[in-house]
């Protein structure tokens, strides 16, 4: 429920008046100029959860205040409060609009007189835009026909409200409202923007016009703003409408450019290129290009949805060459699927890969200019020196990002659960990369006695506040060779992006099978670490089986793999994988 009718139904007060309430008790470091951060955080929060009581909203604002309690990010990093203070010239003007849009979740979807929109209106610049954008969620057809009519009557409809109404018409199948909508659009734009040109793209291979949507995906290609979804709503309109062979062009296309394969196109391809037929030469078409989409989402690491993974099993299941069994499993920890008993590929790192990881980390993240926007050259070349007079290490902790896995432990308490696992119980030689305010903050977070603790069992670096940990990370894990692990929750994407394709998929072999990653700390026991992986969680294929890693809906958080496979196996030998 939308907080607005929170304050309305249960709160008996507007929001400004709610926020100065949940606000009053709050730090003062958290109030930049002019404004209170935290009550803009907190809207935006609050104004997407389904709070339907006071209660409710002061236990979201209690949880958030918890993982929102940095004050010396704000007080050490300027770069910070000034996005911070951007953020809130976003937010704050939109907080009338927010107390007076009106919920329309409730309400019939029934077409609403010039009068009752008189009533609605509430003159802000954005009521407009909003009240179209919530129309176009729920799919309320009839009042959005009847606001664009009140609009014409008034002050005339914007692109922004007709793009949203062209949301609604195309994501809920009202095809000849779009049509017009496009009219329109066509009447007020000589080029039409990119983001219409999108969803024009989606609503017209919904219909038998979908080549004309061939003139939408050329005119993003010529902005350069082309993207993934774009290609995927072509190829399914392709297929959809029996132009295969264009269809099959777009699909290598897609490949060529790496551009990734959404779920939705990956099922139009499995159920158009099937061999469930008596032509011979359709059917060898049907398993080239399945076999390249298979290669393609182990080069790509794609988990495929569950609902893809269903198509899988019905194309090979109706396959007229080949007979296959095709199930779900799950690998042991080993690496042994428990249903056909393959083991799945060994996840090692070869000396060439490991040191072609390290010459380029070194040369794009270490050594790069842009590491100096965190971090100062003599800091940089303090460590080093603390690093290269060091012997190698074993295991090498992130101390900040390991310190918050759980909002109601002391920081300085999980950290040291951690470093006590590695280095007293596993006797492993460790090194803590951590912040000087580590060592000087609250006793509430970060306590002397468990600081001493970890300073004497464990090596300790202590970078400035405003500097990254990721390229110190990286440089002691990688410097003291290819048996050294590191522990942290974060997946780098960042500097990932700057290393190139090849290098890029060793690094990912290197991540997943030199990453520990923190789960859970738990009070008088050893904590819950993900190990690294002794196999690969990326689609694989020897000349009998295939196995495929599936994302079974759980995976939240970013740096948790699939435990859900799919096996496939041939049954005779009469011929090899596809």
């Amino acid at each position: 429920m939308a907080l607005s009718s929170v304050c309305a139904q249960h709160l008996k007060q507007p929001i400004k008046q709610c926020l100065q309430s949940l606000t009053k008790e709050w730090p003062t470091q958290f109030l930049p100029p002019q404004h209170c951060v935290t009550s803009v955080q907190l809207v935006t929060c609050l104004h997407t959860s389904s709070c339907t009581t006071m209660a409710d909203v002061r236990g979201k604002g209690k949880l958030f205040r918890q993982s929102f309690n940095k004050p010396e990010w704000f007080r050490k990093n300027n770069q910070n409060k000034k996005i911070i203070a951007k953020k809130v010239q976003e937010v704050v003007p939109k907080l009338p609009e927010l107390e007076t849009n009106p919920t329309f979740a409730e309400e019939p979807d029934v077409y609403l007189s010039e009068v009752e929109w008189e009533k609605r209106y509430t003159k802000h610049p954005r009521f407009f835009i909003g009240v179209m954008g919530r129309l176009a969620q729920l799919g309320h057809l009839q009042k959005a026909k009847s606001l664009l009519h009140y609009m014409d009557k008034t002050c005339g409809a914007t692109e922004a409200v007709l793009h949203n109404f062209l949301v609604l018409c195309v994501r809920h199948d009202h095809i000849d409202e779009m049509f017009e909508t496009y009219q329109k659009i066509v009447k007020m734009h000589d080029n039409i923007p990119a983001a219409t040109l999108s969803i024009l793209i989606e609503g017209f291979c919904k219909t038998e016009s979908w080549r004309e949507s061939l003139k939408f995906f050329e005119q993003l290609k010529t902005y350069d703003l082309i993207k993934s979804k774009d290609y995927c709503k072509l190829l399914c309109g392709a297929l959809r409408h029996g132009d295969l062979q264009f269809g099959q062009e777009l699909f290598n296309e897609m490949i060529n450019k790496r551009a990734r394969i959404q779920d939705d196109a990956m099922k139009a391809i499995l159920q158009t290129f099937h061999c469930d037929t008596e032509d011979k030469h359709f059917r060898q078409t049907s398993k080239e290009i399945i076999n390249k989409l298979l290669f393609y989402m182990r080069e790509e690491i794609i988990y495929p949805s569950k609902e893809v993974a269903d198509e899988f099993i019905s194309w090979f299941e109706r396959n007229q060459d080949q007979d296959w069994t095709a199930g779900y499993t799950k690998v042991t920890e080993s690496g042994k699927c428990r249903q056909c008993h393959t083991q799945l590929e060994n996840l090692t790192i070869s000396d060439y890969e490991f040191q072609q990881i390290h010459n380029e980390v070194m040369e794009k993240v270490i050594k790069s200019k842009d590491v100096f926007l965190n971090t100062s050259p003599e800091e940089l070349k303090v460590y080093r020196q603390f690093i290269d007079q060091s012997e190698p290490y074993d295991i090498v902790i992130d101390g900040l990002n390991a310190a918050h896995i759980d909002p109601y432990t002391n920081k300085s308490e999980q950290l040291r659960q951690i470093v006590v696992y590695f280095a007293e119980e596993l006797r492993q030689r460790v090194l803590v990369i951590g912040r000087r305010h580590m060592l000087h903050g609250s006793k509430k977070d970060w306590s002397p006695y468990n600081m001493k603790w970890i300073r004497d069992i464990a090596d300790c670096f202590f970078a400035d506040n405003v500097s990254k940990d990721d390229p110190f990370l990286l440089y002691a894990t990688l410097h003291s060779g290819n048996r050294a692990m590191y522990v942290s929750r974060d997946m780098m994407r960042d500097h990932r992006a700057l290393l190139t394709p090849q290098t890029l998929q060793s690094f990912l072999k290197w991540q997943r099978s030199h990453q520990y990653v923190p789960v859970q700390i738990r009070r008088n026991r050893a904590p819950v670490i993900q190990r690294p992986l002794v196999y690969d969680t990326i689609t694989q294929s020897n000349k009998r089986s295939w196995h495929i890693p599936v994302h079974d809906g759980l995976l939240h958080e970013q740096w948790k793999l699939p435990h859900l496979w799919l096996c496939v196996t041939e049954s005779n030998d009469t011929h090899t994988v596809l």
